[in-house]
Order: structure tokens, then sequence, then C-alpha cells
């Protein structure tokens, strides 16, 4: 049994010695790093959602603006927003299998009109999208 006891207490130590290396340290440092990256990124994401939701709200503040210091980024912007909303509503009218905007015969009147915000079809006479509210 004195030799059972020797050989415990050996181990005992070499453990104790093991867990107090500075390998083992620093392999814990590095252990805790991925979940501190993780929290990074869930802030940076936080942070561009913000950004993201206060450049919308400066654009939908300034947008009937003519004279602007990001004149061409809101220009950009409300191309983008046309052609989503032809895009969209060619997308509904083929899902109907109908004719698009484009297809249609020349010379024919519409009455109704796309909304560039949300593309769904709208009376030509509307001042405003009656499904999101933009303002034509």
């Amino acid at each position: 049994m004195d030799f059972l006891s020797k050989v415990s207490a050996k181990a005992g130590e070499t453990f104790q010695t093991i867990k107090d290396s500075e390998v083992t340290k620093k392999a814990k440092n590095y252990a805790g790093i991925p979940g501190l990256q993780v929290q990074v990124g869930k802030c940076e994401s936080q942070i561009k959602k913000a950004y993201e939701e206060i450049g919308e709200a400066y654009f939908h503040a300034h947008e009937h603006e003519e004279q602007n210091e990001y004149a061409e980024q809101f220009q950009l912007i409300k191309e983008n927003q046309k052609k989503i909303g032809q895009l969209k509503a060619e997308i509904e009218e083929k899902k109907k299998g109908g004719e698009t905007t484009a297809d249609a015969a020349p010379g024919s009147v519409s009455i109704e009109k796309v909304c560039p915000i949300c593309g769904r079809t709208v009376p030509d006479d509307s001042a405003f999208c009656n499904v999101c509210g933009h303002q034509f």
C-alpha cells in the first residue's frame, strides 16, 4: 500500500504542477477568446443596425430636399427603390400570368402606378401609397 500511496501522491503533485503551469494558464486564456469574440460580434451588429436605422431615418426626414450633402446617395437610393418597385410589380404580374408593364401594348393607358418602395400598384391619381404610405 505504501507504493500505491507514493504513486498517488506523485500523480497529485504532477497534476498540480500541470494545473499551475504557464502553458495551462495560456490555454485557459485562449479558451475564453471565442466567447469574447462572439460578444464583440454581437455588439458590432447592434451598432451597425443602429447606424442603418439612423441613416434610414435621416433619409426619410430629408428625401424631399433638393440641396443635400448626400444628394448623390439619395439619388442612388431613390433610383434603386424605383427599380425594386418595378421589378416587384413585374414579379407579381408574372405570378398572375399576365403581362408586365414592359410587355404592355404601346399607347395603352395605365390607371395604376407602382410604388417604388413596396412595389404595390396604387391608383394613378394617388398622392400616397395606400400600402406603405410613400409620398409620390
